[in-house]
């Protein structure tokens, strides 16, 4: 077992689960040892450990990947990804970014996540997918201020603006709270450069009046930073601050450009900047400066972002990209050591959710979201005194052999228990292979 509590050594232990709870960790004295477990997982050969915690990704995107390769980040005249005409993801429903959310989970699952925090319109299909599949997540719709326009870059819209601020408002309301306690509402204004100030501002008042946490976009293009300079004369942090959106729990996905004052603005704040790095390096896009801020006291959790620009949900890869990439750009292989990284995925993900309390490591009183992983794969062998290490460097998600959610198995030997994945696969092939032919794109498999 690895914990995950602070200087914990991994050991060998045995876990009592009553409910959705962690009832004891090592139950070998009255009263836990007496009682007659309903349910064993043998681990033997195995390391159970909290479950990953992905803090920022666009599952409805799902579908999208791979869509929109070699092209790096969108700026304003960019030349279309697909020809004109043809761009077939515009037509994905409400009912298509259903299963591409279930996609995503399977995916995720499969991984050892079990916990992901999403932002994106038709959100009550995304939140219906996460109570079909026993997964735990944190879910916002997405507030935006413009309109898609082929003749401006992203214009102001009034009716488009207060759609979306209601929409997200509805959405807390109906769902915080649902499947079985295991989705979180959240307000999410989509960045400071697509979200004007006096919506920023409502947003945060939103999060006051309904007790909840905020996810947004920050700092993460030149183009969003100059938009905020000219705008406001201030970054995108300081607009944050500005307009109250710092006085609530912040989920900052990405937080690349950060001045010295920015990260004490920051460090002053409930706020977890939440690091992609898999989809920077794709889309070469910079870094966040994870070292920065964690000298400055900031909590630092990781993210895969989505499918259609990183393109997997693996946080192994995340965990392996912080460990090494930091001390690759500054030559300095101690930046962030390899349990540090680990930590990002686990602790830092509760706590970026305020549920540091509950979720992100093993303990009597949390919550039994924990992921069984073989160690008898070759590319984990040897491990004697070596676990942290293949860990952070070696393991890549094939190993998870378990997973459970509220001390429900969700998985078990690798196989899917809460829900058919066969079925998922084949309704995401269904629904791309529709789209597609909707703008004329012939089947690309055909028999010659």
């Amino acid at each position: 077992m690895l914990s995950m509590l602070p200087n914990a050594e991994p050991r060998v232990s045995d876990i009592f689960i009553e409910g959705d709870r962690i009832l004891a960790v090592d139950p070998d004295v009255p009263p836990f040892g007496s009682r007659e477990a309903t349910q064993v997982v043998d681990a033997r050969g195995c390391l159970v450990m909290p479950g990953l915690i992905n803090a920022h990704t666009h599952t409805p995107m799902t579908l999208t990947r791979s869509t929109a390769d070699d092209a790096g980040f969108p700026r304003p005249g960019d030349a279309p990804t697909f020809p004109p005409g043809k761009d077939w993801r515009g037509r994905l429903t409400a009912e298509d970014h259903y299963w591409s959310s279930r996609l995503a989970i399977a995916e995720m699952i499969r991984g050892g996540t079990t916990t992901f925090v999403d932002m994106y319109h038709d959100m009550d299909r995304v939140a219906q997918a996460v109570a079909d599949t026993g997964i735990r997540a944190a879910l916002g719709s997405e507030i935006v201020t413009f309109r898609n326009d082929a003749r401006e870059w992203l214009p102001y819209d009034e009716r488009t603006a207060r759609r979306t601020f209601e929409a997200c408002g509805q959405f807390a309301a109906d769902w915080n709270g649902k499947g079985d306690g295991r989705i979180t509402a959240l307000v999410a204004p989509h960045e400071t450069a697509t979200c004007h100030e006096p919506w920023l501002s409502r947003c945060a008042r939103l999060a006051g009046e309904m007790n909840l946490g905020i996810t947004i976009h920050v700092a993460e293009s030149a183009w969003e930073v100059g938009v905020c300079q000219d705008r406001y004369g201030l970054t995108p942090v300081q607009t944050l601050e500005r307009t109250g959106i710092l006085e609530h729990r912040v989920l900052g996905a990405h937080s690349l450009i950060l001045t010295d004052h920015d990260i004490e603005i920051l460090a002053g704040a409930r706020y977890s900047a939440v690091a992609c790095l898999g989809c920077y390096l794709k889309l070469a896009m910079g870094v966040t400066p994870v070292p920065r801020l964690l000298r400055a006291g900031v909590n630092v959790a990781l993210g895969t972002d989505g499918a259609a620009t990183n393109n997997n949900l693996n946080m192994w890869d995340e965990i392996h990209l912080n460990a090494t990439l930091h001390g690759f750009l500054a030559q300095d292989p101690t930046m962030i050591p390899g349990d540090s990284a680990l930590r990002m995925a686990t602790v830092g993900g509760a706590r970026a959710l305020g549920l540091e309390k509950e979720l992100g490591v093993i303990a009597p009183g949390w919550k039994a979201d924990l992921i069984v992983l073989d160690l008898g794969r070759a590319h984990l062998a040897p491990r004697e005194g070596a676990l942290i290490g293949n860990l952070t460097y070696s393991a890549n998600g094939s190993e998870v052999r378990d997973v459970l959610v509220d001390g429900r198995a969700i998985m078990l030997d690798q196989r899917m228990v809460a829900f058919d994945e066969t079925e998922v696969l084949r309704e995401a092939e269904a629904i791309v292979r529709r789209r597609r032919a909707s703008v004329g794109l012939p089947h690309q498999y055909r028999r010659p």
